[in-house]
Order: structure tokens, then C-alpha cells, then sequence
């Protein structure tokens, strides 16, 4: 299983297709859109990955082809367009994989689901996901980094193993779970409690704040993990914890960043615009499938119910104000 074609050209499709393909690996890169796609194979650059060359050995398309008959893909699109761009390409393509990892993270908006959960019967197969810590250009510019490789229990523990081999570099260390519901969560989740971080940035609310939600923001984690059949460990490893001090507290970050932009007193349509417009942030997405799983099973979410409440126009300081006002609870109460 020495080959692997990524699908998606974003910063972190490509990052991750040119640390394989420096490692040795037979990497296809599936370019999207196509003209975007012409260019980065023309200058060998991505336009958000700077300080860097793509690999010589990376191979740029813009077509389906015969090299796409691979032993991995590795989906690395925005995910609330990625069923619809699987059921798109699957109709063109004959052959399937003999693994497959999503890396994108989110909650599907229209239904309330994880990629995994809505990819698997599309594509007949088990679906893994990979997360963690782990900034784009970090990865691209070879940065030590580390990150969870999470694999359904149906594969055997043996290919399971060799996938964590293969994808492992020096510089990009691959750890292995079976908690493939519970990683996707962490994931998701992460990008909705990096939006309230950004927040208190821009309010200038201190440390003390800052240490509060983000050990708040894994209870709350926690609790819909757990109830949706994740584990405890995920939520304090590499996709949780790891993940949330990383996209909460990092300036790279594009739901931090917007986070700050509302807190600023920007509503949500302005501060997408002050960021580009087509910068997806996750987070955004992710707030309101959030609530709507945390309501089914019964659970409370105060953080992401804020961010809900700002991106719907609220005030920050009203909602710093609604978190510190709440009855007051045991540390560990099950609606805490």
C-alpha cells in the first residue's frame, strides 16, 4: 500500500500529500478547481503553503485517471461539500481503494451527521479519519508534528498497523485508535470552542479566561463525545485536547481569527467577508448540527450555545456574562 491519492488542493490536502511524497511515497494530488489546479502544477506552489516547493515527485491532476487506481485515497475537502463531491467523482470512477481516511473536520449541516457515518455506504467501504494538532504549513515546512490516525474496528489490526506505518514520517508521527466517532467529534467540536476563543482575545479578558474555557470547552466535549459513543481518552489526546489548545490559542487559525473579528464587533456576514470570503470556517457550521446532537441526547452545551447566539448577532460581552451567571453546578455534574 505504497500509493495514496489525495483528493482536495487546500492547504492541508497539499501539505499532507507532500510530506508522503518526500517520504517516498507515490502521491497523486486531485486538483480542484481545475484552473487553480494548471497553476500550482505550473509554478509547484500552493498560494496559502509559503516558504516552500511542492515535491518534484508530487504529481498534480486535474483529471481522473488511470493513477488513480490506488491502494489509499485520502479525501481533504471542506466537509459540508464532500458527499456530494464523492457521489460526483464516484460515478466517474470505477475502481476503489483498498483504504480510505477523511481529514476534514465538521459536522454535516443538512443532517446532522459525521463524514464517516454518511461516506461509508456511499462508498461501500470502512471509513477512517485522521486528526490532531497539526497547522497545514507547519506540515508542508516539515515541522516535528503529530496527529491521531483513527481506523474502524473491521479492518484488522495487522492493515491497520501498516497504514500507520506507511503514512508515518521523521518529522509527522502517526498515532493509532480505534475511536473513529469519537476523533471526527474532537475534530469538530474544537472549531466551535476556537470561535469563543477568539472572542475572549478580542475582548482583552486575560488569561484567567482564556485557561477557563478551554477546560470548560472539554467538558463540553467530553459529554457529547462520551453520550455518542466515544471515548475518554480521545477527548484528552491528540484530537481533543491536543487539537483544542492548538486552534483556540494559534494565530493560524481560521475559526480563531474569526472568532477575534466578532468579538470586535463584527456580525457574521462581515467578518467572512474581512477574511476573504471563501475561507471556510468550519466552526460556523459546526455550532448549530452541535446543538441539534447535544438536544437529541440530552445534554447541555452553554459554549457552543453562546457561539451560536453571537453568530446570530449577539453581544460578546453579554454572552461572557451568560456562561459566568449560571447556576452554579459540581465540577463534574453530567449538565455542568
Amino acid at each position: 500500500m505504497s500509493s495514496i491519492v489525495v483528493f482536495g488542493s487546500g492547504a492541508w490536502g497539499t501539505a499532507l500529500a507532500s510530506t508522503w511524497a518526500r517520504a517516498g511515497l507515490s502521491v497523486a494530488l486531485w486538483a480542484y478547481p481545475e484552473d487553480e489546479g494548471a497553476e500550482m502544477a505550473r509554478l509547484r506552489a500552493h498560494p496559502r503553503l509559503q516558504g516552500g516547493r511542492l515535491p518534484d515527485s508530487l504529481r498534480v491532476a486535474t483529471k481522473l485517471c488511470g493513477d488513480f487506481d490506488s491502494a489509499i485515497w485520502v479525501s481533504a475537502m471542506p466537509t459540508q461539500i464532500t458527499p456530494a463531491v464523492w457521489e460526483g467523482l464516484l460515478k466517474k470512477m470505477d475502481a476503489r481503494p483498498k483504504a480510505f481516511i477523511h481529514v476534514s473536520k465538521g459536522i454535516l449541516q443538512d443532517r446532522h451527521e459525521l463524514l464517516s457515518q454518511t461516506l461509508a455506504p456511499v462508498l461501500g467501504l470502512p471509513i477512517g479519519a485522521m486528526s490532531g494538532p497539526t497547522f497545514a504549513d507547519e506540515v508542508f515546512l516539515e515541522k516535528p508534528s503529530a496527529i491521531v490516525l483513527a481506523l474502524p474496528e473491521s479492518i484488522p489490526c495487522e492493515k491497520a498497523r501498516r497504514l500507520q506505518a506507511l503514512l508515518s514520517t521523521p518529522r509527522f508521527r502517526v498515532y493509532l485508535s480505534r475511536d473513529v466517532a469519537g476523533v471526527e467529534l474532537c475534530g469538530a467540536l474544537k472549531n466551535v470552542l476556537a470561535i469563543a476563543g477568539g472572542v475572549l482575545e478580542a475582548l482583552n479578558l486575560g488569561l484567567n479566561s482564556r485557561a477557563a474555557l478551554l477546560t470548560r470547552g472539554l467538558a463540553e466535549m467530553s459529554r457529547l463525545v462520551y453520550r455518542l459513543g466515544g471515548k475518554p481518552e480521545t477527548v484528552m489526546g491528540l484530537a481533543g485536547m491536543g487539537d483544542l489548545m492548538l486552534t483556540a490559542t494559534g494565530p493560524q487559525s481560521r475559526n480563531r481569527t474569526f472568532g477575534e473579528k466578532i468579538g470586535s464587533g463584527m456580525n457574521t456576514q462581515e467578518a467572512m467577508q474581512s477574511m476573504g470570503g471563501a475561507v471556510v470556517v468550519e466552526g460556523v457550521h459546526t455550532a448549530r448540527a452541535a446543538m441539534e446532537l447535544a438536544r437529541d441526547v440530552g445534554i447541555e452545551m452553554p459554549i457552543t450555545q453562546e457561539v451560536i447566539r453571537l453568530l446570530d448577532g449577539g453581544s460578546p460581552h453579554e454572552s461572557v456574562d451568560n456562561l459566568m451567571r449560571r447556576e452554579l453546578k459540581g465540577e463534574w455534574d453530567s449538565h455542568s
